[in-house]
C-alpha cells in the first residue's frame, strides 16, 4: 500500500490523486517501484566494477583516480538515465530542496564525523581493526601523494551521486509503496553493502550513518542538504588522515 510522504497517510491504490487526502501535500506518481530501484542499483554497481576493465579493452590510460571516479558516477547516471527514461520530474521526485539547506548540511556532516569517529573506536574494541577501513586510508594517502587536487575533487564526488542513488533514488521508491521507517532502513542498508568489510566494522558504520542521512532526508525533504552532509563528512575525512599521516 502507498503511502503519503508528508504525513505518511496510508493511500489507496486506485486512486489518481495527485495532492494527500489528509494534509494535502502533493503526490508523487509511483513510476519506480522498489523493485526497480534495486535492480537500477544493482545495475550502477556493476557498471562500475566494468569501469576498468573498459579502460583496458579501450585500450585507454588507466588510473586509480580515474576508475574509482567513474565506478561513482554510475550511481548518479545510471538511476538519472532511468528516471529520464519514465519520463519522472527528477528535481521534484528526489525533493532537491533548497540552497539553504547547504548551512544544515555542512553542520549535519561534522556531526556524523564526530558520532562515526566514536562509534569507530566501540567498533574496533568489540571486533577488532578493520582491514577494509584501514585500506580505505591507506588508498586515500597514497592518491593524495600522486594528486592532492584530484582525490579532493573525487571525495567530493560520493556526496553527490551516493545520495542521489540511495536517498534521492532508492529511499523515495520504498517509501512510495512501504511507511518512512522502512524507506530509510532499508536505503540505509543498501549503503551498508556498497561499502562490504568482512569483518563488519565499515558495514555497520555506513549503515549507521546511512540512517541519520535517511532521517533527516526525509523530515527535510532535501538532497542538498545530505549530499553537503555527505560531502562534508568525506572532506573531513581526509583532513584527518593528511594531519594524522
Amino acid at each position: 500500500m502507498p503511502y503519503c510522504t508528508e504525513c505518511g497517510t496510508p493511500l489507496p491504490t486506485d486512486t489518481e490523486a495527485r495532492f494527500c487526502p489528509n494534509c494535502g501535500a502533493r503526490l508523487y506518481s509511483p513510476e519506480i517501484s522498489p523493485l526497480a530501484a534495486a535492480l537500477v542499483l544493482v545495475l550502477s554497481f556493476v557498471a562500475g566494477i566494468l569501469a576498468f576493465p573498459i579502460f583496458f579493452v579501450a585500450e585507454l590510460p588507466v588510473a586509480t583516480l580515474i576508475v574509482s571516479t567513474m565506478g561513482e558516477l554510475m550511481f548518479l547516471f545510471v538511476p538519472l538515465f532511468y528516471m529520464l527514461y519514465k519520463k519522472v520530474n527528477v528535481t521534484e521526485y528526489i525533493m532537491f530542496g533548497s540552497l539553504k539547506h547547504l548551512v544544515p548540511g555542512l553542520g549535519l556532516g561534522i556531526a556524523l564525523q564526530g558520532a562515526s569517529i566514536i562509534l569507530g573506536l566501540l567498533l574496533t574494541y568489540l571486533l577488532g581493526p578493520s582491514t577494509a577501513v584501514e585500506e580505505s586510508n591507506q588508498l586515500i594517502i597514497e592518491l593524495t601523494n600522486q594528486s592532492p587536487f584530484g582525490t579532493m575533487l573525487f571525495l567530493l564526488i560520493p556526496g553527490i551521486c551516493e545520495e542521489f542513488a540511495l536517498r534521492g533514488f532508492l529511499q523515495n521508491a520504498l517509501k512510495k509503496r512501504y511507511s518512512a521507517l522502512v524507506a530509510v532502513v532499508g536505503a540505509s542498508l543498501a549503503f551498508g553493502l556498497m561499502h562490504t568489510d568482512p569483518q563488519g566494522t565499515y558495514m555497520i558504520m555506513t549503515f549507521v550513518i546511512g540512517l541519520f542521512l535517511g532521517y533527516f532526508y526525509n523530515r527535510f525533504r532535501s538532497y542538498v542538504m545530505v549530499a553537503t552532509a555527505h560531502t562534508t563528512f568525506n572532506m573531513m575525512t581526509f583532513a584527518i588522515l593528511m594531519l594524522a599521516f
